[in-house]
Protein backbone atom coordinates (compact mmCIF):
# COMPACT_ATOMS: atom_id res chain seq x y z
CA UNK A 1 0.00 0.00 0.00
CA UNK A 2 1.48 3.42 -0.91
CA UNK A 3 2.35 5.98 1.74
CA UNK A 4 0.27 9.16 1.63
CA UNK A 5 2.40 11.97 3.05
CA UNK A 6 -0.34 14.51 3.78
CA UNK A 7 -2.58 14.25 6.87
CA UNK A 8 -6.32 14.64 6.38
CA UNK A 9 -7.35 18.30 6.15
CA UNK A 10 -9.93 19.05 8.81
CA UNK A 11 -11.88 22.11 9.92
CA UNK A 12 -10.06 22.14 13.27
CA UNK A 13 -6.56 22.29 11.74
CA UNK A 14 -4.90 25.28 13.43
CA UNK A 15 -2.86 27.77 11.48
CA UNK A 16 0.83 27.40 12.28
CA UNK A 17 1.76 30.98 11.42
CA UNK A 18 -0.86 33.05 13.22
CA UNK A 19 -3.24 33.01 10.26
CA UNK A 20 -6.25 31.52 12.03
CA UNK A 21 -7.44 28.13 10.86
CA UNK A 22 -5.51 26.23 8.21
CA UNK A 23 -8.75 25.28 6.45
CA UNK A 24 -12.25 26.73 6.26
CA UNK A 25 -15.30 25.67 4.28
CA UNK A 26 -18.15 27.90 3.14
CA UNK A 27 -21.27 26.49 1.56
CA UNK A 28 -22.35 27.70 -1.87
CA UNK A 29 -25.16 25.25 -2.77
CA UNK A 30 -26.90 22.64 -0.62
CA UNK A 31 -29.13 19.72 -1.56
CA UNK A 32 -32.52 20.95 -0.35
CA UNK A 33 -36.00 20.15 -1.60
CA UNK A 34 -37.21 22.64 -4.18
CA UNK A 35 -33.88 24.45 -4.55
CA UNK A 36 -31.73 24.55 -7.65
CA UNK A 37 -29.17 23.36 -8.48
CA UNK A 38 -29.68 20.10 -6.54
CA UNK A 39 -26.02 19.72 -5.56
CA UNK A 40 -23.68 20.06 -2.63
CA UNK A 41 -21.00 22.62 -3.52
CA UNK A 42 -18.61 24.28 -1.09
CA UNK A 43 -15.91 26.90 -1.22
CA UNK A 44 -12.65 25.62 0.31
CA UNK A 45 -10.15 28.07 1.80
CA UNK A 46 -6.70 26.50 2.16
CA UNK A 47 -3.87 28.26 3.97
CA UNK A 48 -1.06 26.30 2.39
CA UNK A 49 1.78 26.87 4.83
CA UNK A 50 -0.11 25.16 7.63
CA UNK A 51 -0.84 22.15 5.41
CA UNK A 52 1.39 19.81 3.42
CA UNK A 53 2.73 22.07 0.68
CA UNK A 54 5.45 22.74 -1.87
CA UNK A 55 7.42 25.98 -2.03
CA UNK A 56 9.13 27.72 -4.93
CA UNK A 57 11.90 30.38 -4.82
CA UNK A 58 9.24 33.12 -4.90
CA UNK A 59 8.46 32.20 -1.28
CA UNK A 60 11.59 33.93 0.04
CA UNK A 61 13.00 35.73 -3.03
CA UNK A 62 11.25 38.78 -4.48
CA UNK A 63 12.19 37.87 -8.06
CA UNK A 64 12.11 34.11 -7.52
CA UNK A 65 10.39 31.69 -9.89
CA UNK A 66 6.75 30.85 -9.22
CA UNK A 67 4.98 27.52 -9.59
CA UNK A 68 4.06 27.62 -13.27
CA UNK A 69 7.75 27.73 -14.23
CA UNK A 70 8.15 24.21 -12.85
CA UNK A 71 5.08 22.87 -14.62
CA UNK A 72 6.83 23.57 -17.92
CA UNK A 73 9.17 20.67 -17.08
CA UNK A 74 7.48 18.88 -14.16
CA UNK A 75 10.18 16.29 -13.40
CA UNK A 76 10.59 17.88 -9.95
CA UNK A 77 7.13 16.62 -9.00
CA UNK A 78 7.72 12.91 -9.62
CA UNK A 79 10.41 10.26 -9.67
CA UNK A 80 12.87 8.30 -7.55
CA UNK A 81 12.97 9.64 -3.98
CA UNK A 82 14.99 8.75 -0.90
CA UNK A 83 13.56 8.91 2.63
CA UNK A 84 16.05 9.04 5.50
CA UNK A 85 15.23 8.89 9.20
CA UNK A 86 17.80 10.39 11.57
CA UNK A 87 18.44 8.18 14.59
CA UNK A 88 18.67 9.08 18.25
CA UNK A 89 17.25 12.24 19.78
CA UNK A 90 19.20 15.43 19.11
CA UNK A 91 16.40 17.85 19.91
CA UNK A 92 18.00 20.55 22.09
CA UNK A 93 15.80 22.56 24.46
CA UNK A 94 15.69 26.23 23.47
CA UNK A 95 13.24 27.47 26.13
CA UNK A 96 9.52 28.26 26.08
CA UNK A 97 8.72 24.64 25.20
CA UNK A 98 10.77 24.74 21.96
CA UNK A 99 13.22 21.99 21.00
CA UNK A 100 15.53 22.27 17.99
CA UNK A 101 17.39 19.58 16.02
CA UNK A 102 19.93 21.05 13.59
CA UNK A 103 20.77 18.39 10.99
CA UNK A 104 24.49 18.02 10.29
CA UNK A 105 26.27 16.76 7.18
CA UNK A 106 27.64 13.86 9.21
CA UNK A 107 24.10 12.77 10.13
CA UNK A 108 22.99 12.81 6.50
CA UNK A 109 26.08 10.95 5.31
CA UNK A 110 25.72 8.35 8.06
CA UNK A 111 22.21 7.46 6.83
CA UNK A 112 23.33 7.40 3.19
CA UNK A 113 26.17 5.04 4.11
CA UNK A 114 23.85 2.89 6.24
CA UNK A 115 21.47 2.51 3.30
CA UNK A 116 24.28 1.82 0.83
CA UNK A 117 23.43 4.84 -1.32
CA UNK A 118 26.08 5.27 -4.03
CA UNK A 119 24.57 8.09 -6.10
CA UNK A 120 23.23 11.15 -4.33
CA UNK A 121 19.42 11.27 -4.69
CA UNK A 122 17.63 13.83 -6.82
CA UNK A 123 14.87 14.00 -4.20
CA UNK A 124 15.56 13.69 -0.48
CA UNK A 125 12.99 13.62 2.35
CA UNK A 126 14.31 13.92 5.91
CA UNK A 127 12.70 13.19 9.25
CA UNK A 128 13.73 11.86 12.66
CA UNK A 129 13.35 8.43 14.20
CA UNK A 130 10.81 9.76 16.70
CA UNK A 131 8.92 13.04 16.65
CA UNK A 132 5.77 14.19 18.45
CA UNK A 133 2.68 14.94 16.37
CA UNK A 134 -0.08 17.45 16.95
CA UNK A 135 -3.72 16.22 17.01
CA UNK A 136 -4.03 16.74 13.24
CA UNK A 137 -1.10 14.41 12.51
CA UNK A 138 1.58 16.99 11.65
CA UNK A 139 5.07 17.08 13.13
CA UNK A 140 4.67 19.08 16.36
CA UNK A 141 5.66 22.69 15.55
CA UNK A 142 7.49 22.94 18.90
CA UNK A 143 9.95 20.23 17.82
CA UNK A 144 11.93 22.14 15.22
CA UNK A 145 13.87 20.22 12.56
CA UNK A 146 16.10 22.22 10.21
CA UNK A 147 19.29 21.75 8.25
CA UNK A 148 22.51 23.42 9.31
CA UNK A 149 23.90 25.87 6.77
CA UNK A 150 26.64 23.36 5.98
CA UNK A 151 24.01 20.68 5.32
CA UNK A 152 22.05 22.93 2.97
CA UNK A 153 25.27 23.76 1.10
CA UNK A 154 26.06 20.05 0.95
CA UNK A 155 22.71 19.16 -0.61
CA UNK A 156 22.89 21.79 -3.35
CA UNK A 157 26.50 20.86 -4.14
CA UNK A 158 25.14 17.74 -5.87
CA UNK A 159 24.25 18.59 -9.43
CA UNK A 160 21.14 16.45 -9.88
CA UNK A 161 19.53 17.28 -6.52
CA UNK A 162 16.27 19.20 -7.02
CA UNK A 163 13.77 18.46 -4.21
CA UNK A 164 14.08 18.62 -0.42
CA UNK A 165 11.34 17.52 1.94
CA UNK A 166 10.88 17.72 5.70
CA UNK A 167 8.32 16.55 8.21
CA UNK A 168 8.57 19.90 10.02
CA UNK A 169 6.56 22.99 9.08
CA UNK A 170 9.47 25.01 7.67
CA UNK A 171 13.10 24.83 6.55
CA UNK A 172 14.35 27.77 8.63
CA UNK A 173 14.09 28.66 12.30
CA UNK A 174 15.01 32.31 12.90
CA UNK A 175 12.41 33.70 15.33
CA UNK A 176 12.06 37.46 15.01
CA UNK A 177 14.54 37.69 12.13
CA UNK A 178 13.92 38.38 8.47
CA UNK A 179 16.64 36.10 7.09
CA UNK A 180 15.74 32.74 5.54
CA UNK A 181 19.19 31.36 4.70
CA UNK A 182 18.32 27.66 4.44
CA UNK A 183 15.37 28.32 2.13
CA UNK A 184 17.48 30.59 -0.06
CA UNK A 185 20.33 28.08 -0.25
CA UNK A 186 18.03 25.19 -1.19
CA UNK A 187 16.20 27.32 -3.75
CA UNK A 188 19.45 27.64 -5.72
CA UNK A 189 18.76 24.12 -6.97
CA UNK A 190 15.64 22.65 -5.36
CA UNK A 191 12.00 23.08 -4.47
CA UNK A 192 10.89 22.37 -0.90
CA UNK A 193 8.18 20.13 0.56
CA UNK A 194 7.10 20.83 4.14
CA UNK A 195 4.70 19.36 6.70
CA UNK A 196 5.18 15.83 5.35
CA UNK A 197 3.66 12.88 7.22
CA UNK A 198 6.71 10.61 7.46
CA UNK A 199 6.22 9.03 10.88
CA UNK A 200 5.51 5.50 9.61
CA UNK A 201 7.53 5.55 6.39
CA UNK A 202 10.53 3.17 6.41
CA UNK A 203 13.83 4.51 5.11
CA UNK A 204 14.71 3.78 1.53
CA UNK A 205 13.96 4.57 -2.08
CA UNK A 206 10.47 5.08 -3.47
CA UNK A 207 8.78 6.47 -6.54
CA UNK A 208 7.03 9.69 -5.53
CA UNK A 209 4.22 11.59 -7.19
CA UNK A 210 3.87 15.07 -5.66
CA UNK A 211 1.98 17.30 -8.07
CA UNK A 212 0.73 20.50 -6.39
CA UNK A 213 -2.39 22.41 -7.38
CA UNK A 214 -1.27 24.24 -10.57
CA UNK A 215 -1.81 27.82 -9.40
CA UNK A 216 -0.29 30.48 -11.63
CA UNK A 217 1.99 33.03 -9.93
CA UNK A 218 1.88 31.05 -6.68
CA UNK A 219 4.91 30.90 -4.43
CA UNK A 220 3.49 27.78 -2.77
CA UNK A 221 0.67 25.28 -3.24
CA UNK A 222 -0.99 22.43 -1.33
CA UNK A 223 0.16 18.96 -2.36
CA UNK A 224 -0.55 15.33 -1.49
CA UNK A 225 2.75 13.48 -2.06
CA UNK A 226 2.42 9.71 -2.46
CA UNK A 227 5.26 7.19 -2.20
CA UNK A 228 5.15 3.89 -4.10
CA UNK A 229 7.46 0.96 -3.46
CA UNK A 230 9.22 -0.91 -6.27
CA UNK A 231 6.83 -3.86 -5.84
CA UNK A 232 3.81 -1.58 -6.24
CA UNK A 233 5.19 -0.17 -9.49
CA UNK A 234 5.98 -3.61 -10.91
CA UNK A 235 2.30 -4.53 -11.10
CA UNK A 236 2.20 -2.29 -14.15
Amino acid sequence: MPFILAPMITSDSPGMWGEGLAYEKKNIYSIESGKMPPVQYDEHILRSHSLTHIETPAHTMKEGKTLEAYYQNPKTFYGKTLVIRLTGNNYVEKGNGIYHWVVTVDEIEERLKHLGVKEFPEKLLITTEVYPQNPQGYHDPNYVLTLSQESADYLVSHGDFHLYGTSWKSSDFNPGRAERPIHNTLFKRALILENLELKNVPEGFYFMSAFPLPIKNASESPVVPVLFSKDELEIL
